[in-house]
Order: C-alpha cells, then sequence, then structure tokens
C-alpha cells in the first residue's frame, strides 16, 4: 500500500510539474506572438475593390518578408476603421478623404496620404421600390455613412431632387449590409462602393447618381505615425509597403480585374458574374492625393439637422 501510494505522489508531482512547463511555454509563446504583432505593419482594408492591391501583395508576397511583416486587418466599414486609427492598432488603412479630414478635426489624428485609389460609390435605386430617379427618393430613405463622401453625396442628391419633400439620410456602415438591404428590398437607395454596386445593379436595381460625376476623387491610402513606435522603423516597413504596392498596381493595371478574380472572390465574395461585369479600373501608383481634392474635402461640411436613422 505504501508503495502504491508513493507511486501515486510521484505520478501526481511529475504531472504537476509539465503542467508547469506547459503554462510557462504557452505564456512565452504568447509574449511572443503579442510581439510580433506589435513590430509587424497592419494595414486596415474593406471587401471592395479599391483595396485589391494589397490583396495581391499579402496572397502573391510581393514584399520582402525580412524587411516586413505586413498584416491585413479586414474591417466592413471605414467608421470601424476610423477607431483603428484613433486607437493607433493599425499602421495604415484605406478611407476616403472626407472621412480623414472629419478624423483630424475631431480626433486630432495625424495621417499622410501615401497613394490614391479608385474608390467611387454609386447610389442605387431598388427596383421594387420603384426608385428610378433622384426625385422618386422624396420621403425614402438613402442608406449612407455619417460624416462620410456618402453624407455629402446625399446632400447633392437631396438637391438635384429637387423636391420639398424629405429624403431620409440612414447610417448604414457596414458596406455589404447596405448591399443585402437592396437586394432584399430593405432599403430604398444606398450608396455602394464596388464590386456591391455591380452586385446589386446586376440584380435589376437602378443606377441613380455616381460620385465621379462630381470630378472628385477621394480615395486614399493613408500612413499613421504613432507615438510609441520606432519611427525609423515604421519608416523602413513604409517604404517596403510602398514598394510592394507599385508591383501589384502595376500587375493589376497590366493583367485587368478578371484575371485576379480569385482573390475578388476570396476577399469580397462576389460570383463570376458580377466580376465580368465590373468597370474597368486603374490603379494610380503610390503618391499624394490632389491638392483640389484635399481643398475639397476640407470644405465639405455636414447638416447637423437632416432627419437620420442610425443603423449600424
Amino acid at each position: 500500500m505504501i508503495i502504491l501510494l508513493g507511486g501515486a505522489a510521484l505520478f501526481m508531482s511529475s504531472c504537476g510539474k509539465g503542467g508547469g512547463e506547459n503554462k510557462a511555454a504557452r505564456r512565452a509563446a504568447q509574449a511572443k506572438a503579442r510581439a510580433e504583432e506589435q513590430a509587424a505593419f497592419k494595414v486596415a482594408v474593406t471587401p471592395t475593390l479599391d483595396c485589391l492591391p494589397f490583396f495581391l501583395m499579402k496572397d502573391s508576397m510581393l514584399y520582402d518578408s525580412t524587411k516586413v511583416d505586413l498584416r491585413l486587418k479586414p474591417f466592413n466599414a471605414h467608421i470601424d476603421i476610423d477607431t483603428a486609427f484613433v486607437g493607433g492598432s493599425v499602421q495604415a488603412g484605406a478611407t476616403e478623404l472626407v472621412r480623414a479630414v472629419e478624423l483630424r478635426r475631431t480626433h486630432r489624428v495625424q495621417m499622410r496620404a501615401i497613394a490614391v485609389t479608385p474608390l467611387q460609390w454609386t447610389l442605387v435605386g431598388d427596383k421594387h421600390n420603384k426608385i428610378t430617379s433622384l426625385k422618386s427618393l422624396a420621403n425614402h430613405m438613402v442608406a449612407m455613412s455619417r460624416f462620410s463622401a456618402t453624407d455629402w453625396l446625399t446632400t447633392i442628391a437631396r438637391k438635384r431632387a429637387k423636391t420639398d419633400d424629405i429624403i431620409f439620410s440612414v447610417q448604414i456602415n457596414d458596406v455589404n449590409l447596405r448591399k443585402q438591404m437592396i437586394l432584399n428590398d430593405e432599403m430604398d437607395a444606398a450608396w455602394l462602393p464596388e464590386p456591391q454596386a455591380t452586385a446589386a445593379l446586376g440584380a435589376g436595381n437602378v443606377a441613380l447618381a455616381k460620385s465621379d460625376d462630381e470630378g472628385r476623387n477621394f480615395g486614399v491610402i493613408v500612413f499613421l505615425p504613432t507615438i510609441n513606435d520606432d519611427a525609423s522603423q515604421r519608416e523602413r516597413q513604409l517604404e517596403a509597403v510602398k514598394t510592394a504596392y507599385d508591383k501589384a498596381v502595376k500587375l493589376i493595371n497590366t493583367h485587368g480585374l478578371k484575371y485576379y478574380k480569385a482573390l475578388i472572390k476570396k476577399y469580397m465574395g462576389v460570383d463570376d458574374k458580377t466580376i465580368s461585369r465590373l468597370p474597368k479600373v486603374t490603379f494610380p501608383s503610390t503618391g499624394g492625393a490632389a491638392r483640389a481634392d484635399i481643398l475639397a474635402a476640407e470644405k465639405i461640411t455636414f447638416q447637423k439637422h437632416t432627419p437620420r436613422v442610425k443603423i449600424q
């Protein structure tokens, strides 16, 4: 009996030691993962066509992984990317100039444009609700995002509709939710980027207006220098990212969107039919935003008393 108890005690002691070692190993692995995550160059992206160069960079390893550990952080709404910008959890991200100006004004977030993107929006009217013109939006709802280019575009559409009736701005931040609400006849109209706009139009809905009608290009990739980082290291990473981005842009512009349909399906969730109907898009190489576009974004103000409904 004594021998059996001694053996049991020895076994339990051995297990306890092993468990402690496993916990220590897990803690060490977690600490290493946190350190690597902190040091990585993190880019906020959305499931939209303007982010295609980053998806190609990541899947094709167009960058030198010894120079930069590139990690994409997916979001479905620019407002969630704003939160990442304010919190400093990413080093760069895809956004638009109107939001960038508003973020700088309200949260003093410092950022600089490192590339212009072909981000555009189409105002899509729901066919079953018989929204076939801007005037038919009277007393109906438009899905947009507050303090953004789509907010401003809704104001422009309201003026061009030339109606005394109310056009309601409905805050729906998630671009895929906006698309789905149009497809499900749950929204009268919505500002959609690509490929969501083409998907909605492919279902028989109507294009009421396009953002490029206003002659402005607000799509940008921004870099955010943060005070807690090694500034020189971040700048070195940035240069590696920009080099890879330019490689991706050249490949996309050379081969066209359809050549990368597998990437578009993977990251944007649309089918072959939608991809075949996408408009031709040209991606600019890295460089700052046009001064005229920056000034236009800075001049945009928002009506505080416009009727709104907020849906996340």
